[in-house]
């Protein structure tokens, strides 16, 4: 999950400073079984004065970068995104407004809460031979998934769903495949 956050400047570098100390650490804040263990989102919680036991954490996060008017990091996680600390940071830090873009092949949920693509304007992922992409218009899509399967597809949904099942159905090479996700719009408040 990308993570964007801007709002009050002092709520925001208060956050980087907590999260820049944690993963700096000689030791993790809490021993636990994590690849990168003083990134654990765990310890964040615990620093934000939360239980791991009770706020899902289960992933690290990475990418942490700040400038003057955001906030960014990436979290991994397995089986779901941790919505859980994005509301922790929300509730200890009001002032700031949080973006993010989740998704998940494991859990099949393509998730955003950025409608107007201030900072995630990608509204589609094409998974497909040589490797997926992202994709902001259905223009683009529809233009990709034609090249791939050698004809022209109206712009819209409906019509790249139906060329992809059509190319499924006449298609008996195992090696090739379309999948194509659209990220839903949802709030914070609802995840």
């Amino acid at each position: 999950m990308s993570v964007s956050i801007v709002g009050d400047r002092r709520q925001m570098r208060s956050l980087y400073q907590k999260m820049l100390r944690l993963q700096n650490r000689k030791v993790p804040l809490i021993e636990n079984g994590f690849y990168y263990p003083k990134r654990w989102l765990g310890n964040l919680v615990a620093r934000l004065g939360g239980d791991w036991h009770e706020v899902y954490c289960r992933g690290t996060w990475d990418y942490l970068k700040i400038n003057n008017k955001s906030l960014y990091f990436f979290t991994e996680s397995a089986w779901q995104a941790p919505f859980d600390v994005l509301h922790l940071i929300k509730k200890v830090y009001p002032g700031l407004e949080i973006y993010f873009s989740a998704e998940g092949d494991g859990w099949d949920t393509y998730l955003t809460n950025d409608a107007e693509g201030r900072f995630f304007t990608s509204r589609f992922e094409l998974d497909m031979p040589p490797e997926n992409d992202y994709y902001d218009t259905i223009e683009e899509v529809a233009e990709r998934v034609g090249n791939y399967i050698g004809r022209k597809i109206e712009p819209t949904k409906e019509d790249v769903y139906d060329a992809i099942e059509e190319w499924e159905m006449e298609n008996d090479d195992m090696d090739a495949y379309i999948n194509f996700k659209e990220f839903e719009f949802v709030s914070l408040n609802d995840v």
